[in-house]
């Protein structure tokens, strides 16, 4: 099961408030003990968007294009958990969507000790909310169909069936259309 908190709606701002995002989810994801090895970013022109990236390795090129305002559509965080070098499977994940107006987070780790409204509340800096929940998700699949397309997504498939408790979720209208 992970718990999973989002919002879709509206991207606030631009490459600057991309980059402040993307710090406060490093600096939380590592708070809560769950710190981000790897990263995915899909821009324009300069990544290979079907490649998850050491942080490492590829967090000073990120930096300095956000700050030459190049165009990055998303930023995504993972923490995997690891055995050795070998990854074992996920702990967390942090999705940063500029170009969809989504922020979420989820992870299957330390659910107890995350303050999961304080996140809510923190993103909120970022997206100006359409759809804003808290939720647990049991599923084979992972929640990022759900948080792009909201309940038809759940329709069963055959292969998963997806359990969704709803611990809280509020709908604001907004001036841009979003499937609920």
């Amino acid at each position: 099961m992970e718990r999973v908190v989002y919002i879709r709606g509206k991207f606030k701002g631009n490459n600057k408030e991309m980059k402040e995002a993307y710090l406060y989810a490093k600096e939380m994801m590592t708070k809560y003990d769950l710190n981000p090895q790897y990263m995915g970013v899909t821009a324009k022109e300069g990544w290979n968007t079907h490649s998850i990236l050491t942080i490492k390795r590829k967090e000073k090129q990120l930096l300095e294009e956000l700050e030459k305002n190049k165009k990055i559509e998303d930023i995504e965080l993972y923490a995997k958990e690891m055995e050795g070098k070998e990854i074992i499977d996920n702990k967390s994940y942090f999705l940063i969507n500029q170009k969809d107006g989504i922020i979420a987070f989820w992870t299957n780790t330390n659910i107890e000790e995350i303050d999961f409204k304080e996140i809510l509340e923190e993103m909120k800096k970022y997206v100006e909310p359409g759809i804003e929940e808290i939720c647990d998700w049991e599923s084979g699949a992972l929640p990022i169909v759900y948080i792009h397309n909201g309940e038809e997504a759940l329709e069963k498939t055959g292969k998963f069936q997806d359990k969704i408790t709803v611990i809280y979720k509020k709908v604001t209208p907004l001036d841009i259309p979003i499937e609920v």
